[in-house]
């Protein structure tokens, strides 16, 4: 009787490794987070970019997978050569391409940083950050989710020519399983 408990549980243990394998794909949900790195450039005051995550390995690796967009945020560095604070306001639409570069900000842009204040010299804004700032999260979510959207930009206080956005990212962080 002795021989056989070791045994058996030798076949036990096979038994469920066998049944994790086969089963991996869906006791195993990931998270993946995305960086898309962007230049934010301006003229006028306004700022655009159109952001796509889609080309992303893991996007494309997962994209019919994805449950939900679990974080959003940005992060940011700035240069003002401003002598006063400058006001900065972000904006995310709906994906489109636009064949001029735009003038304003769209009607149907969502708000996502009202009015940050930015004083003269550099700033960095991180991403823990903004996550403490950002406004309009469930649409901004919404767009991550879909992978491409617009991403406008507006200085208050500055014509564009001495406020500068050095460096950009959107950082995403989302959730996906087998189906």
């Amino acid at each position: 009787m002795r021989k056989n408990k070791p045994t058996i549980a030798i076949l036990g243990l096979i038994l469920i490794g066998l049944l994790f394998i086969g089963c991996k794909d869906l006791l195993i949900p990931g998270t993946f987070v995305l960086v898309n790195e962007f230049d934010f450039t301006a003229e006028g005051g306004i700022y655009y970019e159109s952001i796509n995550i889609t080309e992303d390995e893991d996007w494309q690796d997962n994209k019919d997978k994805i449950d939900f967009v679990d974080a959003v945020g940005v992060e940011f560095f700035i240069t003002s050569e401003e002598e006063a604070n400058v006001t900065f306001d972000v904006y995310v639409d709906d994906y489109a391409e636009l064949f001029a570069y735009p003038t304003t900000i769209p009607t149907t842009a969502t708000h996502i940083i009202d009015g940050l204040i930015v004083e003269p010299g550099e700033t960095h804004i991180t991403y823990k950050q903004s996550l403490g700032f950002l406004t309009g999260i469930d649409r901004l979510k919404e767009l991550a989710k879909l992978g491409q959207f617009n991403f406008y930009g507006e200085s208050s206080g500055s014509d564009g020519t001495s406020f500068f956005i050095d460096s950009a990212k959107i950082i995403v962080t989302i959730s996906a399983s087998e189906k």
